[in-house]
């Protein structure tokens, strides 16, 4: 019976082993054994003992340099320079020199970095001036140019490097890549749309491991690829900014979201998610979070934590008619929550006094709250597609409304407070059932468009002529045969009539 790294421990501990006879024992595990797990707990197991002979040094010295195990490489070069970090740096210059695999070169740049002496940097400094991306040998030059070479440390042109090869990396997989760096470090990365246009079988469907090592990365975009999670890793992308997922497969994402302190969007849209991980609450710096057609049932309580929040974007999921307290949010200026099988506005809106965009398209919404009359900041409001059949008597409110589409509701009159929205450019009433319009109509004297396609109207009050700003107006699809005498003095001034 084989006896494995676990039990050779603990005689050693119990001193039923000598030191000599425990490393023995464990160095014919690595070079024997065909168990994987066995041969890398074996090599850890050097530290443990602080195994500092001869017999390890050539054995890790072997393993970095020829096994056939990335992963082994990998355990070996770390082992490697925590037990022989005097006599470490000709076997890890090797291996930097021949090795193949992202994941050990990183490592040992890393290692390198630690290194502080001149042959670690002169190492270092020759492969930089390898690397043939274009983009990545002008900024090196310009690097290079502004800062003496004697004042930049090895750990610092480690971290270059380890950008410089994550480049190299990604584009051996998918291509030439959009990328932007300053220094050395890599402060934006497109990698967006990749799949698309890669022969063969090469497809972006798991988060890159590598771009973990990206730590200056302010700017990540991946939208349309195949990805179908993401890692707990991107936790290490503590200066992220700016983040886009959009229209991936992914179904949930880490809760060690929680670390991205820096991030400002957050983009989501068009993915399977059903549901957000508690942490995202403790995002301070979010202002945008777009999470549009996804298949989100509910949202975490502790959304009511991003205070910071500006833009919040829900149309296309679940909801129904859910209720949250929000009144932390008081920053926020837009919110899209149309398509979600809502009958009324959610309750939680009544407090965002600042709203300048509000969508709540293609719901199932009969009446609209007089609440609605309070937001005095509004700009514009989407109540397309529903089931409204008036409008609240107080809408006039909205003084500072500039956009109003109400297209495909029922609809058949205007309340007289209407006729105060004296700085509304775009009205859409398309698709409702209005046989006449309101005589008042030119006290909209701002406005720009007029949609009235697919109504009754069989004609037009001649208060229409007063709208000096008018630019277009649509007809279509109603009962006028010809366009009244009284519009063409508008048309001679630009007016544009669909009809």
């Amino acid at each position: 019976m084989n006896i494995s790294p676990k039990d050779i421990l603990n005689q050693y501990k119990l001193k039923k082993l000598d030191k000599v006879s425990t490393i023995n024992q464990l160095i014919s595990i690595v070079e024997d054994s065909e168990d994987l797990a066995q041969r890398l707990e074996s090599i850890n197991a050097f530290v443990i003992i602080n195994a500092k002979s001869v017999a390890v040094y050539k054995l890790l010295e072997n393993l970095l340099i020829s096994d056939t195990h990335e992963i082994v490489r990998y355990v070996a070069a770390e082992i490697l320079y925590k037990i022989f970090q005097d006599n470490a740096f000709e076997p890890l210059k090797w291996a930097f020199l021949h090795e193949e695999s992202i994941k050990c070169l990183l490592l040992l740049s890393k290692i390198l970095g630690m290194i502080e002496s001149q042959e670690s940097k002169n190492l270092l400094l020759t492969r930089l001036q390898n690397f043939k991306n274009k983009k990545l040998n002008q900024d090196l030059r310009s690097l290079l140019f502004q800062n003496p070479i004697d004042g930049l440390t090895c750990n610092f042109l480690s971290n270059i490097i380890s950008n410089y090869y994550i480049i190299e990396d990604l584009e051996k997989k998918f291509g030439q890549i959009n990328f932007e760096v300053n220094h050395g470090l890599i402060l934006e990365l497109d990698l967006s749309d990749v799949s698309s246009h890669v022969f063969g079988w090469t497809v972006l469907d798991k988060f890159p491991e590598v771009i973990r090592n990206l730590t200056s990365l302010k700017v990540l975009d991946l939208k349309f690829n195949r990805l179908k999670s993401v890692t707990k890793s991107i936790s290490s992308l503590k200066s992220l900014e700016y983040l886009d997922l959009s229209y991936n497969k992914i179904r949930a994402l880490p809760s060690s979201i929680i670390e991205l302190k820096s991030l400002k969007t957050l983009i989501l849209r068009y993915n399977k998610l059903k549901s957000l991980p508690y942490s995202i609450g403790a995002l301070k710096s979010l202002k945008v979070l777009d999470l549009r057609a996804n298949e989100l049932y509910l949202l975490p309580k502790s959304i009511k934590n991003l205070s910071n929040l500006e833009t919040l974007d829900l149309h296309g999921n679940n909801l129904g008619d859910f209720e949250y307290s929000l009144k932390k949010l008081k920053n926020i200026k837009k919110v899209e929550i149309g398509l979600n099988n809502l009958e009324r506005l959610p309750k939680w809106l009544k407090s965002l006094k600042n709203l300048r965009f509000l969508g709540v398209g293609g719901n199932r919404i009969i009446n609209l709250p007089k609440w609605l009359a309070s937001f005095h900041s509004l700009e514009k409001l989407h109540l397309f597609d529903n089931k409204l059949t008036e409008l609240p008597n107080n809408i006039g409110s909205l003084k500072s409304l500039l956009e109003l589409t109400l297209w495909n509701n029922s609809l058949d009159s205007l309340p007289f407070s209407f006729k105060r929205l004296k700085n509304l450019k775009v009205l859409n009433l398309s698709w409702n059932k209005f046989n006449t319009l309101p005589e008042w109509i030119d006290s909209l004297r701002s406005l720009e468009i007029l949609s009235l396609w697919g109504n009754n109207l069989y004609s037009l009050p001649e208060s229409i002529e007063n709208l000096k700003s008018l630019k277009i107006l649509d007809l279509n699809f109603n009962n006028i045969k010809e366009i009244p005498k009284f519009l063409k003095s508008l048309e001679k001034d630009g007016l544009i009539i669909y009809k």
